[in-house]
């Protein structure tokens, strides 16, 4: 329910009660305040629109040091809607509103004004039918011929939201419903897009995929190591958010604005499907796995192409040389086709 009454706290051992009509209830008020009183809203109007003043710094603000005087001004604020009354724990803060908002509340009726307050309250959240007729104790026929006429003259707009889609929730007109209400990027007519999803998982997963294996989305070629198409270990070109977001955006991959968060979470799918891999020591850097490049049916000619090198593994288990003794010597052996075994040296130079 909204306050009847208000308090200025004007000293720890004084106060003064504002009746009634401190509350906008005299909404037919033209704006006719003292010279004063324009000094002082527009003071409060050089803060931000959501900053809360108490009593004190607007005293200060017009050098008043009277609260009779102060509370004049107050009055004169509040019955032409140009100051807002709010409540902060135990203490009373005013809260300016520009001369447009405060012509729009002047043309509504009390019912209205009370409807619209909550409704302004309830912010990017948006407010369900229901908790308006309990908050407003309005009878539901009245209820709904304000949020009618608040709607018509664009004051407000009903959305949908992903968590109850089917309560009707209203909003003011000029602001966009929050995550919470709309599900985010993910959701279109408040259901799972994962058409979209699944799109995008696959354009990312591509992206760093090419990034990762330079050569796997090619065929093999003469100037191509088909053995090894992946970087060298030190490589530290991976792909990060920041990339993946600018990669989305500049080949406007899709025309739902993505945040960094959205990017993460389509990465983070991908590691749980083993598609992608966290690069050790960073915190959003990622390479795609070989295997996710297999079963997406690359990469497999390279694999068919190296084993038409020669195998060098007879190399490597010829007893009589080991790499971890300095200057052995590889003794030929005698056996049938020994003769056309290659030795590293002469492979390298040949």
């Amino acid at each position: 329910m909204l306050p009847t009454s208000f308090f200025l706290l004007i000293s720890p051992v004084q106060s003064l009660t504002y009746s009634s009509s401190l509350a906008p209830s005299s909404l037919v008020c033209k704006m006719n305040v003292s010279e004063n009183a324009q000094k002082l809203h527009s003071k409060m109007l050089e803060y931000a629109p959501s900053h809360l003043f108490d009593q004190e710094q607007l005293q200060e603000m017009v050098n008043i040091t009277s609260p009779v005087e102060f509370m004049t001004l107050a009055q004169e604020l509040v019955n032409s809607n140009l100051v807002k009354l709010m409540k902060q724990g135990d203490i009373l803060k005013f809260q300016a509103k520009a001369v447009a908002e405060a012509n729009k509340i002047s043309a509504m009726s009390n019912d209205e004004v009370m409807v619209y307050s909550y409704i302004e309250a309830s912010g990017r959240e948006g407010i369900w039918t229901k908790t308006i007729r309990a908050k407003t104790n309005l009878h539901q026929h009245v209820v709904l011929k304000c949020l009618k006429s608040l709607e018509s003259q664009r004051f407000i707009k009903s959305i949908k939201s992903v968590k109850n889609p089917t309560r009707k929730i209203y909003m003011l007109y000029n602001l966009q419903p929050s995550i919470e209400v709309t599900g985010g990027p993910w959701f279109t007519d408040n259901e799972l897009d994962t058409e979209f999803i699944d799109s995008l998982l696959t354009v990312i997963w591509r992206y760093i995929a090419s990034k990762t294996f330079p050569y796997a989305f090619q065929p093999p070629s003469s100037n191509v190591n088909v053995v090894q198409s992946s970087y060298p270990a030190n490589h530290t070109g991976y792909v990060n958010l920041d990339a993946a977001m600018e990669f989305i955006t500049s080949n406007k991959i899709t025309n739902i604005e993505l945040g960094i968060g959205d990017i993460r979470s389509l990465c983070e799918v991908l590691v749980y499907d083993d598609k992608l891999e966290l690069i050790n020591g960073t915190m959003d850097t990622y390479k795609a796995t070989w295997q996710s490049v297999l079963e997406a049916g690359y990469g497999r000619s390279y694999l068919e192409e190296g084993s038409k090198y020669a195998d060098m593994k007879s190399v490597f288990e010829n007893p009589s040389f080991s790499i971890f003794e300095n200057n052995s010597v590889v003794v030929q052996e005698e056996d049938e086709g020994a003769e056309d075994m290659v030795y590293l040296d002469s492979w390298i130079h040949q």
